[in-house]
């Protein structure tokens, strides 16, 4: 099986989902004043470490802890940052959870032999996953949209010029794009849902069929050709063609 192929398949589609959003969100500034070009300088600086997938984090940390503006510049340049530091807390949360070795080894062999054939401590972890993944899920729905995204200058007293500024940086010119980068990038996470889901099935059914199964040579083995199609017709869900 080869899940961490899988995997980065569904990676490389957020790290695609990413660029489309950040390229969304670019905006050149074409007023000569100095602090709104600092301004457009930061945030064009912020977004180009968004727009680099694996996400440095340390990066960014160091980015979205820092203000360079001042005065009502500077509030639309924290409201700005606020809202992206979300989001980079959200793709902090999913990497580790692609990352972890339960969900990229729970139906490997070497765990079968380890927690089987009850897969408590693997049934338990699989659970703690997709709670944390539906959060997430939950989060980036809600993340991007123009309501949340207005949300963070909502009690922030700013005129109508520097609400303008914050809304173009946060949500673009097109508000279309910004909805097809967020259907993308569900799409890519309900399909790390849908893996976890199929492993969970996986085991269910190993648990189910206990005494009907063993680790032979490094495979496993059922005692019935029966339960060997049931088991492979579970099992390809979440293989991945060589």
């Amino acid at each position: 099986m080869k899940k961490k192929s899988k995997l980065k398949a569904i990676v490389a589609v957020v790290a695609v989902v990413v660029a489309v959003i950040v390229a969304v969100l670019a905006f050149k500034v074409t007023s000569d004043l100095k602090k709104e070009k600092e301004l457009n300088n930061e945030i064009e600086s912020l977004y180009s470490l968004l727009n680099t997938y694996p996400l440095d984090y340390e990066a960014l940390d160091k980015k979205l802890s820092a203000v360079v503006t001042t005065d009502d510049y500077a509030k639309v340049e924290k409201a700005i940052k606020e809202y992206s530091a979300d989001f980079v807390d959200n793709m902090k949360q999913f990497d580790e959870l692609i990352n972890d070795e339960t969900l990229t080894n729970a139906v490997s062999v070497e765990n079968i032999k380890k927690d089987g054939p009850d897969f408590a401590e693997t049934k338990k972890n699989l659970s703690q996953s997709k709670a944390s993944l539906e959060k997430v899920l939950t989060n980036i729905s809600d993340y991007l949209t123009e309501e949340t995204a207005m949300s963070y200058i909502k009690d922030i007293e700013l005129d109508d010029y520097y609400k303008d500024l914050y809304k173009q940086y946060a949500l673009g010119d097109n508000l279309s794009e910004m909805q097809s980068a967020r259907d993308e990038i569900m799409k890519s996470l309900n399909d790390v849902k849908a893996l976890i889901e199929n492993e969970e099935e996986t085991i269910n059914f190993l648990v189910k069929n206990k005494g009907k199964w063993e680790v032979e040579d490094n495979q496993l083995v059922f005692y019935s050709e029966a339960l060997t199609k049931q088991y492979n017709d579970i099992i390809s869900k979440i293989k991945v063609s060589e």
